[in-house]
């Protein structure tokens, strides 16, 4: 019921940054630092090449002009903030620190490489009793260096909230590195209801442990991952775990079942083993968590083929226990059979469908033909059939809590973790779910929810009748200058647009911008335009992504992240997505990127080896087109 917001209210009564009891009394303690290198020996590896050829050595980080500063906010006397600096250093590849015996006290510790670098920052509790180690990881480029704490992040002075995740994970064996780091992070509300992304490290696993102490407010769904560049055959190493952290919580991460692509949390107690635990710690889940697991290391690193009898016995004897792994592995191929016949059915509909009139020439066999997408009886591998089994035990337990239990916490929870694969029925228990707390708390957690399951179908539709040969909706959005741009009238001056759907935050969207740059910046003289149409929810993210970037083409703004009625009437259902059209809005191609994109053009207009740079952006370069 409501209720379940009042028991959040009583975890919050204690204000933050109240000191642990533990924490009354200071002790001496040192801050200390290091250098790891992840750069490579290339003279050991060159010892065995039989040839007189040799790869360039990478280069060590130069630290001869960096500068490593602890510091800390407090208050003045005239009620300002002022900024204490407790050390500043030059920083050579390790440092020792023993501080003046402080109350446990929020620090930044910073380390600026050179002058023309932004500084690497890192925040934690100093004060506490206990040491403080952080690390440079140095990594070849073009990867970026990582400055982390290592082996303990401590960032709870409030007792009455603090959580603890900690592990040793020396069953990780070969697959721990020098670079191997813990990350948690989840959604957490503030007081107003906005969500933000809360992360608690990277932390630097150090002697084959960590410990992470935060801060929640409330139980939280979060993700705990441990990566690193561990692992054998250059695949690396990626594990995680789901939690639900709640305040007083203790959490272990520990060894799922007999392997290590997915690990375990435990705890014992409160939500987290209401929920977590109660799949997590089934035997039938642990049972295929191992099939599936076993099954990609054999399609990673598969035997040499028998030439021999005895190899011919090992064969038949290895598909004999695989053959017993589950026996649902065969009508779930029958299954994907039947899906592939639908996808048939799928494309001869698609090739059906009759042109808008005047965009006949748009329409080719090629782009009308879409591949099938669903995987055969010949190649669904079998650990993606028993990894979705293991992820069937998981739903089916969690829907259990969200339709029989009596604790609405627990349902919603359930539900954050998304045991549901049915539009339908998902739509349907967030709804019911919204009638057991108040206003606030459905207008924030759980409308969001009902919104997106209310607009996916409809994307979904809108999506699949955008197809070459249809016209693209008309809309009109404000440019950076509140100039109000109908697409229509542009696209009556241009040849052909792509019109690019993206955000300030979507890595991919931004990696295609210099092809794109170059592509307009060639082919802008054939009345070629690109019209970027950003999807962010926040105007100052959108000028400030236009600022970053340098756009050289016409730029508008929905502004409404996914719900917006112009990102909807367009299906986009992910970003990067572009539409090629002709000035009578004739879509011509679909998912363009900027290689599919070069093709077109080239075979438009011509210059293949004429592609010409943008021009060189200089200080009085306008930072925002209109």
């Amino acid at each position: 019921m409501k209720s379940a917001l009042k028991i959040f209210g009583l975890l919050c009564i204690v204000p933050l940054f109240v000191a642990c009891d533990q924490n009354d009394e200071s002790s001496s303690y040192k801050i200390t630092g290091e250098v790891i290198s992840m750069i490579p020996d290339v003279s050991e590896a060159t010892d065995a090449v039989e040839d007189d050829s040799t790869e360039e050595a990478a280069e060590p980080t130069d630290l001869s002009n960096s500068i490593l500063t602890i510091s800390y906010e407090t208050v003045g006397a005239d009620g300002k903030s002022e900024t204490v600096t407790l050390f500043e250093e030059k920083f050579t590849g390790s440092f020792e620190y023993e501080p003046d015996t402080l109350e446990p006290t929020e620090v930044k510790i910073s380390l600026q490489v050179s002058e023309d670098t932004d500084p690497m920052e890192i925040s934690t509790l100093i004060g506490t009793g206990h040491d403080v180690s952080v690390a440079l990881i140095d990594y070849p480029s073009p990867r970026a260096d990582q400055f982390v704490l290592a082996g303990t992040l401590n960032q709870a002075k409030d007792a009455e909230n603090k959580f603890v995740v900690s592990g040793n994970l020396d069953f990780l064996e070969e697959n721990l590195a020098n670079d191997t780091t813990v990350l948690i992070y989840s959604s957490v509300f503030d007081d107003d209801g906005n969500a933000r992304t809360q992360k608690w490290g990277p932390l630097l696993v150090h002697e084959k442990s960590f410990r992470i102490e935060g801060l929640v407010e409330e139980p939280v769904e979060a993700m705990a991952i441990i990566s690193g560049s561990g692992g054998s055959d250059n695949f690396g190493f990626y594990s995680s775990t789901s939690l639900i952290l709640e305040p007083q919580g203790e959490f272990e991460i520990t060894k799922l079942g007999n392997q290590t692509e997915e690990l375990a949390a435990t705890s014992g107690s409160g939500y987290h083993a209401m929920l977590i635990e109660s799949w997590q710690q089934n035997e039938e889940y642990i049972e295929l968590v191992e099939a599936w697991t076993s099954e990609l290391a054999f399609l990673r690193n598969p035997p040499e083929s028998p030439d021999s009898a005895e190899g011919e016995e090992t064969k038949q004897s290895e598909e004999g226990e695989s053959e017993t792994v589950s026996e649902e592995v065969a009508d779930v191929e029958e299954d994907a059979e039947e899906t592939t016949e639908s996808d048939s059915d799928a494309s001869q509909i698609v090739d059906a469908v009759v042109p808008a009139e005047g965009c006949e020439d748009a329409v080719s066999s090629e782009s009308q033909q879409p591949t099938p997408m669903s995987p055969t009886h010949r190649d669904t591998p079998k650990y993606f059939v028993l990894q979705q089994q293991a992820r069937d035990v998981r739903a089916k337990t969690l829907r259990t809590i969200v339709e029989e239990s009596d604790d609405s916490l627990a349902q919603y929870l359930a539900m954050s973790l998304r045991p549901y694969t049915d539009n339908t029925e998902e739509l349907a228990a967030w709804q019911s779910l919204a009638e057991k707390f108040d206003e606030a708390f459905v207008a924030a957690r759980i409308k969001p929810h009902i919104d997106m399951l209310n607009w996916a179908p409809i994307a979904r539709a809108n999506n699949a009748a955008l197809i070459p040969g249809q016209r693209v909706p008309e809309f009109t959005l404000a440019n950076a200058k509140g100039e109000d741009i109908a697409l229509y009238d542009l696209l009556a001056t241009k040849d052909m647009v792509l019109i690019d759907f993206w955000a300030s935050w979507c890595g991919p969207c931004i990696g295609d911008f210099p092809e794109l740059k170059k592509l307009h910046a060639a082919y802008e003289d054939e009345d070629f335009e690109i019209v970027g149409v950003s999807i962010d929810s926040k105007k100052e993210d959108w000028i400030e992504g236009l600022e970053e970037h340098k756009l050289p083409w016409t730029n508008l703004g929905e502004l409404k992240d996914w719900l917006g009625p112009v990102t909807t009437s367009y299906g986009v259902l992910g970003i990067p997505m572009g539409y090629l059209v002709d000035s009578q809005g004739c879509i011509y191609k679909k998912h363009v990127r900027p290689a599919a994109l070069k093709e077109f053009l080239v075979n438009r207009y011509g210059m293949d080896e004429s592609l010409v740079e943008p021009d060189p952006e200089t200080e009085d370069t306008q930072g925002v087109s209109g």
